[in-house]
């Protein structure tokens, strides 16, 4: 069977140049192929009918499925099952172009785009000092302002990590927030941080502890006056405490970097401990 170019039909969606070629057989695989623009990308969505597979022809694209993150390049393979979350997006600024199937053919009734807002979670924790509240979409000012300031992403990150703009930021705890609990760091009632507990989303990570429910912590405390004050130790342990007590999870990693001896000594004053032959801090229940 030949399926030639010009019967493609050729539209445009979230940004993306797509030549969707139909059905391959009958009740079979539809295909097509995506052009993914400089920058551009899909958002998360879900398809409550089809299996979709993903060949990387040209370029690169960072995909996230199901709160996982993978890097493809040109002969890579992604699959994304049906009712799993996925997103892909263009990083290097560089045009990609990526095969898509559907099996089952694609149903447009079926594919569903998630709203891009923050998820919300009812979980409060309480420290010995500080205060955990959900992280809602009134609380940009102050997240916003700390992606703002380098001094706090190098406490956060690591030394060097560029500010982010605040649709940038917005963008980056929307996505975070399907696949996590974030929030707010409050002390003596005024918000001073963030934090956020996730499925451990690096493949190079779950892979060395098959069958394990592995989970990931990420912290900024965005006072600068309140540094070294102990208080984002304390929002740590907090963290640890509902991830093994109420989440039931085996372990927590830290993708911390040496480079950044500050968030390293908090972590290690959480109980936290190297892990061999790799990056970052790691706790077992």
């Amino acid at each position: 069977m030949l399926i030639k170019g010009d019967q493609a039909r050729a539209f445009e969606v979230h940004g993306l140049q797509v030549r969707d070629y139909g059905a391959v057989a009958e009740g079979g695989a539809s295909v097509a192929v995506v052009d993914v623009p400089p920058k551009g990308g899909h958002p998360y969505a879900y398809s409550s009918a089809s299996d979709k597979i993903f060949v990387m022809i040209e370029g690169a694209l960072r995909f996230d499925v199901d709160g996982i993150a993978y890097t493809a390049r040109a002969g890579d393979v992604v699959v994304v099952p049906k009712e799993k979350l996925f997103q892909y997006f263009d990083w290097q600024g560089q045009t990609a172009r990526v095969l898509v199937i559907h099996a089952p053919t694609t149903d447009e009734t079926a594919e569903h785009v998630v709203p891009n807002v923050l998820r919300t979670h009812y979980a409060h924790l309480t420290g010995e000092r500080v205060k955990l509240r959900p992280m809602t979409e009134d609380d940009w000012e102050h997240v916003c302002a700390w992606n703002a300031d380098p001094e706090v992403l190098s406490w956060a990150d690591e030394p060097g990590t560029p500010p982010r703009q605040p649709e940038e930021a917005k963008e980056m705890y929307r996505g975070i927030s399907l696949f996590a609990h974030i929030f707010i760091i409050e002390f003596e009632g005024e918000p001073i941080g963030e934090c956020w507990l996730q499925k451990l989303n690096l493949p190079e990570i779950r892979d060395r502890f098959p069958g394990r429910d592995l989970r990931r912590i990420d912290i900024a405390i965005g006072r600068k006056d309140l540094w070294g004050k102990g208080l984002g130790t304390d929002a740590i342990r907090t963290l640890v405490r509902f991830a093994f007590d109420q989440e039931r999870a085996d372990g927590i990693y830290s993708n911390v970097s040496r480079a950044n001896p500050r968030s390293w000594r908090a972590f290690e004053k959480a109980g936290f401990r190297p892990l061999e032959a790799a990056e970052g801090l790691i706790i077992w229940r």
